[in-house]
């Protein structure tokens, strides 16, 4: 049986980085765009807690603040001030089937 990647070997993967930033407050290691960061989440969502996706993408949000990955240019911890304001409603509108049937 294939282990799972852990949610950190998905974002490292998808900004082609070999490890996570050491300081990740002031070294960046990558960008993504925020459908990537929904796309991690419905991979994740068997081991996510999260009862909505817009929870589980916070999860990931947070995970890639904590490894030095910024999301559309912006800290992810402004992109989770965006999802909570609503701004990302519509990109998430698009992928709640994938996420309903994941």
């Amino acid at each position: 049986m294939r282990i799972k990647p852990t949610t950190t070997e998905l974002l490292l993967k998808a900004v082609k980085a070999e490890e996570p930033s050491g300081d990740p407050a002031h070294k960046k290691i990558g960008d993504l765009p925020f459908e990537k960061i929904v796309e991690i989440a419905i991979e994740k969502k068997p081991d996510l807690q999260a009862k909505s996706l817009k929870a589980a993408v916070k999860m990931i949000l947070s995970s890639a603040r904590s490894i030095g990955v910024t999301v559309d240019g912006k800290d992810p911890k402004v992109v989770i001030g965006e999802v909570d304001k609503g701004v990302y409603d519509e990109v998430l509108a698009r992928y709640e089937g994938s996420w309903s049937s994941a």
